[in-house]
């Protein structure tokens, strides 16, 4: 059950990141929109990027030491 959670909290925090990273692709292209952003806004959207990456990178290893736990736990 815990493999699942942290799979789907994975999974979904690479979607927003994808997301958010199209969209600031769409605004550093200049699709449709010619105005600026405010900085206060592309900083949280900044900082919601790497938050994404984090939260990947630790849902990775959290997701691996329990994949070792099954696979041990199998052998025996």
């Amino acid at each position: 059950m815990k493999k699942t959670i942290y799979q789907f909290v994975q999974h979904l925090a690479a979607a927003i990141f994808a997301g958010l990273s199209v969209y600031g692709i769409i605004i550093y292209m200049g699709g449709k929109t010619n105005e600026t952003l405010p900085a206060a806004t592309s900083l949280l959207l900044g900082l919601g990027a790497v938050t994404c990456i984090v939260i990947i990178v630790v849902m990775g290893g959290v997701l691996d030491r329990i994949m070792e736990q099954e696979e041990k736990g199998d052998n025996r």
